[in-house]
């Protein structure tokens, strides 16, 4: 049964089904929301999704017990796709097959498929990923590459995880989603290096060495070609990191841990760095706000 998590979301589990139902509840399931999958196994399965439907697109973070599933001709004839399909790989090894040969997926990989291609993946020790389905835009072969190394898909993970967490800006999910896509799948555009920018900051600002430098070669700019990038958008290299840290310490300022931690957490040199540049930004200093937001 799809119960309703956050709004705009749905949380399916078979766990909420009898155990007669449970394949066949997660295979009506995955139709309805993803992609139509004929589901195998030889011991009782277990499985939960949560899901976000979009005009565009289709996002969902799927974890279950091990299983394999399959999409064949009569699957592909009854639930079309008529999209691009991504899995990124959180837990799990899986074994792919295709009508070009198999390959391993494991965790920190993602895999890329044409929805109405058949194929068969295989999860011996179950799963956890984060799939996203979009419009096919153009032919695309299977193909399975790291996002733990490629500043463009870390942006679209995040982006995905965001979204699948609560209520967000769901419309300006689908273009940042729909241009890091075409990215990774040879169409690169300004708006999709800028997000990759963005999360690469986000997902160093602790670093207190972090640079544009650095930014610049995590998605394949040089440094001046970034800072005109930046510009385009309002705001200066370091601006965005030192915004990001503020935006990510004034977080934390709700958690049981120092100011000094927080700082250093955030990437500051020293809390009084720390300080005087939240007050800059905010009105308040630190302990000031920190004393509001928990009032």
């Amino acid at each position: 049964m799809a119960l309703v998590h956050p709004p705009g979301l749905t949380r399916f589990r078979t766990h909420d089904l009898p155990g007669s139902r449970r394949l066949t509840g997660w295979e009506e399931h995955n139709a309805r929301a993803l992609v139509g999958l004929r589901v195998t196994t030889d011991r009782p399965f277990d499985g939960t999704e949560v899901n976000l439907t979009l005009p565009r697109l289709q996002v969902a973070r799927v974890s279950g017990s091990p299983h394999a599933v399959e999409r064949d001709v009569r699957q592909i004839a009854e639930h079309p796709a008529d999209g691009v399909v991504v899995y990124f790989s959180l837990a799990g090894e899986s074994r792919f097959e295709h009508r070009g040969g198999r390959e391993l997926v494991v965790p920190g990989q993602a895999l890329v498929l044409d929805g109405d291609q058949p194929f068969r993946r295989e999860f011996s020790d179950g799963l956890t990923e984060l799939v996203l389905k979009a419009p096919r835009r153009g032919p695309v072969r299977p193909q399975v590459f790291s996002f733990r190394d490629n500043a463009h898909a870390q942006a679209l993970v995040s982006a995905l995880s965001g979204a699948l967490r609560g209520p967000a800006d769901w419309d300006g999910l689908e273009h940042t989603a729909a241009d890091l896509l075409d990215t990774l799948l040879g169409a690169r555009t300004p708006s999709a290096d800028l997000a990759a920018a963005h999360a690469f900051i986000v997902a160093h600002l602790h670093e207190p060495e972090l640079c544009a430098l650095r930014i610049a070669a995590a998605i394949g700019y040089s440094e001046r070609h970034l800072s005109r990038l930046f510009a385009k958008s309002g705001q200066s290299v370091p601006q965005a990191i030192l915004n990001a840290r503020l935006d990510a310490a004034r977080q934390l300022l709700v958690e049981p841990i120092t100011l000094a931690e927080v700082a250093a957490r955030t990437g500051f040199a020293s809390q009084a760095h720390f300080s005087r540049t939240y007050r800059a930004r905010f009105g308040v200093t630190p302990r000031q706000d920190r004393a509001a937001l928990r009032s």
